[in-house]
């Protein structure tokens, strides 16, 4: 799990740690897939040693993915398995050695976390279910049909040592690895190790215990590059902890998954990045799942960032080591959260937490002896300074906090009352464009009916003119004409009056060809639109018409007889479709449209100073239109809090020291533990800390005299440690011998198996925050429970519970198979022999005989039902594999002949790194106004391709010239800036495009004549703003430096 928000807090503010992998694709030739051919160079421009696998971060995203259809069956899970480790092997293309380590047996710390993980998993489940049947039975109230029951979920809680789909999995991925060696030509000489679950250890341990291993070895290479894959944020750590500078960290790019599962920002929907849409109505083509990208983090960048950063201010009176320093730094991380310990309370990393660790370091490390760390170890003594500074800013901290809450809630509801009023006028844009298209069609059906009502008209006028013509004398038909013009335009000439105009109107309107012969006083009369009957019911029913299309469903005439909304009538006035949509908009008000308005005054242009970038892997810190108001008991932000923590957290009294102290001993044992699994392994099987919460960080006292000495033990079997994480609800991934214990009230340990428990959200808003509280196991009762079960146990459920050990597997081609051979032909097959490293590849350690396997015979396949066939000739090889055992610690130097990566950074990454990057910008990661709020200088440091940015502003010469060539003056330039960083004593350090430190305390060679040192000395001090008088002593001083140099 790691540290949560830990990679993006970093790659914000070191953001060129990270890399995209450039990665090349299978092509297809006639519907014929090609793969990718990985004899190839690495296209990334490196080629790579060392790929270590964290199989745990591979297993979970193929059997249950977020972005597509998990898998039906556990063999299709396989086939993905080995889908992802084809691309992965295909990106990094070692040339080495392939480490692939499963999850085994976690030591007691990280089982409670496990413990948690999988109960909660499970009750999510059973609340699931519970309304499933809910909805199930009111469908069938309603309709009295029953619903098919859906189907049982895929417990992923069988990712756990010891259950049958491990064993699969083990199988499987022993069953991959042959087929590769026999078949892939980029694995011919690759060797294999495989540490599956039943190898007691965290994957990610195993790994590192692997190269800790190694590097202690003669045969190590100390130039090895090292790729090693997984999700946790905590590798980082645990790469630092090598000391190994050659090591990346690969994983999935989140980011892109982010981007992925927001609505496009064009046509709102989800599938597809807003650059690649084509528009609203169009058919945008999905990104498939399948291609999410990959990045690399860079230690050797990190490690470049740390060597400026970590420097102190202040003199310090012993030679400054980088490597104690990055110890150091990577100990004081762990206050900010790990696997194994709940984090500080006022400690939060979105706070700038690790900004505020590493100052006080800094102001502490000159007066404090020596380093904090040393190789696993912690001088508790040199830490008490760091903690009383942190103690006595925790009230402020937590006032800070609820200021900070009030603001953020404030602004968001300012932004949803603003999004509200946007929403509320695109659907009143959207109402009316349709409104508009109705109106624009109804008032084209009026036409034509107005124009048949005209003609009828027309007929009836001319069948009563010719009686009348005929009944009257020919001096009165011009006249008649006249009254013509009345039947048209409904409008009276001025000498008409209004006796002639109501009689002449009367009978003309309604003369009709079949009433001709009706007397004109029993026949109504007509508007003066000149709209017949049968136009006038015309326009009653597109008046229904509208309402049906605009949803509605149905238009009732209101008290005056009108359309059912203004609206609707106004779609039908002969203004036209404009006004109809017009109409639209001033009939749908609401109140978000109002608050939006209002809303407007306030609002005011946002700096971009207080930009962030969105943490879209993470929920929002508050809900949007969640009325659920956070119970928050403690109240840190007012006085007494501490007693209200203690009283409702731990049941005990702030006043009673003893008690208090206690809970920091543990805690601080606890950090020490830690941070001895990340360099030297596992300190303690048995050790966990005995609590949900972490003391307050101004209890922090006496802390040298707290024992830190710890028993090594044993870890568990891998039913035991079954029997202490899964619930109930998953006793299916054990043997049916165990179900008992875990659901009978006369089980002697079912309080370890609650269905209900609670869960404190601790003043946070979202479930997945909360602590759950489950009663911590007891290993004693526990142990002696399950060992009544043992001798029931059929052999091949026994045989999952046993320790396993590693495998190496070689190919026929690789120069270690003869040797490896050899060992089957030995007369003691228990017998181990070591690896000669000039044909193993540098890798130390011994190998023995696997009793499960026979050379040069068939490999099973256990995935036959997924097409995956027997390999009828196996020419691979494989062995166990016994690491070496060297005869000193792991020690957190680097080796002697390391070669150290080529620098990248400019001055301008570096001030970016130290203004905060974007972590410190607006509260996320930093303090506003405060030392890490002045970003907008440097943000296009990182962003400008080329980095002139100085010499744009007038601070040194350009990198290259117009031709594209290199400016000799720009290296002379950045050559000579005096570096802080202080090479290790052991070793030269390259800077290149700045100096060269040959060792500590050695002479530094001008790189410029004298002549040209002192205008040099001027562009330096200049750039860094000193004053005129500051300049002239700079100058000559450097001039005479290096005429005495000379």
């Amino acid at each position: 799990m790691g540290v949560a928000a830990f990679y993006r807090w970093l790659v914000r503010k070191y953001p060129r740690v990270q890399t995209h992998v450039i990665e090349e694709k299978p092509t297809s030739l006639n519907g014929i897939e090609i793969p990718v051919d990985a004899t190839k160079p690495n296209p990334n421009g490196v080629e790579l040693d060392n790929l270590y696998l964290d199989m745990n971060g591979i297993v979970h995203p193929c059997c249950h993915p977020q972005h597509k259809e998990a898998p039906e069956t556990e063999q299709d899970m396989m086939l993905e398995v080995f889908k992802c480790l084809d691309r992965v092997f295909s990106m990094i293309r070692p040339r080495k050695l392939v480490y692939m380590a499963l999850d085994g047996v976690a030591p007691r710390a990280k089982m409670n976390q496990q413990r948690s993980r999988r109960f909660r998993a499970a009750q999510e489940a059973e609340e699931k279910e519970r309304e499933q049947a809910k909805a199930a039975e009111e469908i069938f109230q309603a309709t009295g049909e029953r619903q098919p029951e859906p189907p049982k979920p895929w417990d992923s809680n069988c990712i756990t040592p010891g259950t049958p789909f491990m064993e699969l999995l083990a199988r499987s991925l022993r069953y991959y690895i042959a087929l590769k060696l026999n078949t892939d030509p980029a694995w011919r000489t690759v060797k294999v190790i495989l540490s599956d679950s039943n190898v007691p250890g965290e994957g990610e341990h195993k790994i590192m215990d692997y190269i800790r291993r190694q590097r202690r070895m003669p045969a190590y290479d100390p130039n090895t590059s090292h790729v090693l894959y997984g999700l946790d944020a905590d590798l980082i750590m645990l790469s630092l902890a090598t000391h190994e500078p050659h090591f990346r960290i690969l994983r999935e790019d989140v980011t892109w998954a982010d981007t992925l599962s927001k609505p496009c920002g064009t046509c709102g929907q989800k599938g597809h990045f807003t650059r690649d849409c084509r528009g609203r109505g169009q058919l945008t083509p999905p990104v498939d799942p399948n291609d999410q990208p990959f990045v690399f983090a860079n230690i050797a960048v990190l490690r470049e960032y740390l060597s400026h950063e970590l420097v102190p201010d202040k003199t310090l009176p012993f030679p400054f080591d980088l490597e104690r320093a990055i110890d150091d730094w990577v100990f004081l991380c762990f206050f900010v959260g790990n696997d194994f310990l709940p984090h500080l309370p006022s400690l939060e990393i979105r706070e700038g937490a690790i900004e505020k660790l590493i100052a006080f370091w800094k102001e502490e490390l000159p007066t404090a002896g020596g380093y904090i760390t040393h190789s696993g170890d912690v001088d508790l003594f040199r830490v008490q300074p760091i903690m009383d500074k942190i103690g006595q800013l925790e009230e402020q901290t937590f006032k800070d906090r609820k200021r900070e809450e009030k603001e953020r809630e404030r602004r968001m509801r300012r932004n949803q009352r603003r999004d509200a009023g946007e929403d509320a006028s695109r659907a009143i844009e959207a109402a009316a464009d349709q409104m508009a298209a109705t109106a624009a069609a109804n008032a084209r059906r009026l036409r034509e009916e107005k124009e048949r009502a005209d003609a009828r008209n027309f007929a009836a006028a001319s069948a009563l003119r010719a009686r009348l013509v005929a009944a009257r004398p020919s001096a009165a038909v011009e006249e008649e004409e006249e009254e013509d013009e009345v039947m048209v335009s409904g409008t009276a000439p001025a000498k008409r009056t209004a006796a002639d105009l109501a009689d002449g109107d009367t009978m003309a309107a309604e003369a009709t060809p079949g009433d001709s012969a009706e007397p004109p006083a029993k026949q109504a009369k007509i508007e003066p639109s000149g709209l017949s009957e049968d136009a006038a019911s015309s326009e009653e029913a597109a008046a229904t018409d509208a309402a049906e299309e605009s949803g509605n469903g149905e238009a009732e005439p209101d008290a005056k007889g009108n359309p059912a909304s203004d609206t609707q009538a106004a779609a039908f006035d002969e203004s036209g479709p404009m006004d109809a949509a017009a109409a639209a908009a001033d009939n749908d008000e609401s109140e978000a449209t109002e608050a939006a308005a209002a809303d407007e005054s306030e609002a005011t242009v946002p700096d971009s100073s207080e930009a962030t970038v969105p943490d879209s892997s993470e929920p929002n810190d508050a809900a949007a239109g969640d009325d659920d108001e956070v119970v928050d008991e403690v109240k840190f932000h007012e006085a007494g809090y501490k007693q209200r923590y203690y009283g409702l957290k731990f049941k005990i009294s702030a006043d009673d020291k003893d008690a208090v102290f206690d809970i920091v001993k543990h805690y601080v044992r606890g950090l020490c533990w830690v941070l001895r699994y990340y360099y030297q392994g596992c300190a303690s099987w048995g050790w966990y800390y005995p609590y949900h919460y972490a003391p307050l960080a101004s209890d922090f006292a006496d802390l040298d005299t707290i024992d830190t000495t710890f028993e090594l033990g044993e870890p568990l079997r891998p039913y035991e440690q079954l029997m202490g994480v899964l619930p109930a609800r998953s006793r299916h991934n054990l043997p049916p011998e165990f179900a008992p214990l875990m659901t009978s009230p006369d089980s002697p340990i079912i309080d370890f198996y609650p269905v209900d428990f609670p869960l404190d959200l601790n003043g946070k808003k979202f479930l997945w925050q909360a602590v759950i509280l489950l009663p911590f196991i007891d290993k004693e009762r526990l142990l002696d429970a399950v060992q009544r079960v043992y001798p029931s146990l059929s052999p091949e459920d026994a045989a999952r519970n046993e320790r396993g050990y590693e495998l190496l597997v070689a190919s026929a081609a690789n120069p270690v198979y003869e040797s490896l051979c050899d060992v089957y032909t030995a007369a003691d097959p228990d017998k181990r022999v070591a690896l000669n490293p000039r044909v193993s590849g540098r890798v130390s350690g011994s190998v023995s005989c696997d009793p499960a396997y026979v050379p040069h015979t068939k490999c099973e396949s256990p995935l036959r039902s997924v097409g995956q066939r027997d390999i009828d000739e196996d020419r691979s090889i494989t062995v166990v594999f016994h690491q070496p055992q060297p005869d000193t610690p792991h020690a957190g130097v680097l080796l002697p002949g390391v070669r150290m990566p080529r620098r990248i950074l400019t001055p301008g990454d570096i001030e970016f790194a130290r203004a905060g990057g974007n972590a410190g910008r607006g509260g996320r990661g930093g303090a506003r106004n405060g030392r890490h709020e002045n970003n907008r200088d440097f943000a296009h440091f990182y962003r400008q391709q080329g980095n002139d940015v100085s010499a744009d502003r007038g601070h040194g010469p350009r990198r290259y010239d117009d031709q594209g060539n290199v400016n000799p003056e720009y290296q002379r330039y950045y050559s000579f800036i005096p570096d802080r960083t202080v090479a290790h004593p052991d070793h030269t350090v390259a800077h290149p495009g700045r100096m060269a430190v040959r060792a500590a305390g050695a002479p530094i060679e001008p790189a410029v004549p004298a002549a040209e040192a002192g205008s040099v000395a001027v562009l330096v001090a200049a750039a860094a703003g000193l004053q005129a008088a500051t300049v002239a002593d700079t100058a000559a001083a450097i001039a005479a430096a290096a005429a005495t140099r000379r």
